[in-house]
């Protein structure tokens, strides 16, 4: 009986430490900044520079609209308001204004249609890189810093990895991209 006892407690102290274990180990949880990791990102940078390029073009064209009103106004404002000529100034200063605001506003649209161009393969591949990053780093779950974390500690932050290791898929995907459109062979 007292063997009974003692395996019984054996058991149960067995059935602990393994259960203390499983329970220290627990699930391997991440947290990665994904804003972090597009802007730092190689594939984030190049279509930073690009969409850097489009703003500078559209601002280029909007300081170009501002001038011609300027211009427009300075005639307006030396003009006399009871001239034949004030009311057909001042219809072209009206039209001047209209355009660069209804310019604003598309460039602002097609501003924001071209990030998002930019972003969605950006995103899909990023996706796919955490995807096996994770497992081949043994994670259970990867958070995303800012939307599914409300706090981590920057001992579980995979940021910086997640970078290096979608820096090198971008680098393979663009090397791959490269060789694709190189003619082969042929020609005259």
């Amino acid at each position: 009986m007292r063997y009974g006892f003692f395996a019984t407690g054996l058991l149960a102290a067995g059935l602990l430490i393994v259960t203390s274990a499983q329970a220290a180990e627990g699930p391997r949880i991440a947290v990665v900044n994904l804003q972090e990791v597009i802007g730092n990102s190689q594939a984030g940078q190049d279509a930073n520079k690009q969409l850097q390029g489009i703003m500078q073009k559209l601002q280029g064209e909007a300081k170009d609209k501002q001038q011609k009103m300027q211009v427009l106004k300075q005639q307006l404002d030396k003009a006399d308001s009871k001239s034949k000529d004030y009311s057909k100034l001042l219809k072209n200063y009206e039209d001047s204004q209209n355009d660069l605001q209804q310019f604003m506003l598309m460039g602002r649209q097609d501003l924001a249609a071209q990030q998002q161009q930019f972003l969605k393969p950006i995103e899909q591949e990023l996706s796919k890189v955490i995807g096996q990053y994770g497992k081949a780093h043994h994670y259970d779950i990867i958070l995303s810093q800012g939307a599914g974390a409300v706090y981590a500690t920057n001992k579980y932050d995979i940021t910086k990895g997640v970078i290096a290791a979608f820096d090198t898929d971008w680098a393979k995907q663009q090397k791959t991209q490269s060789t694709q459109k190189k003619p082969s062979g042929g020609g005259k």
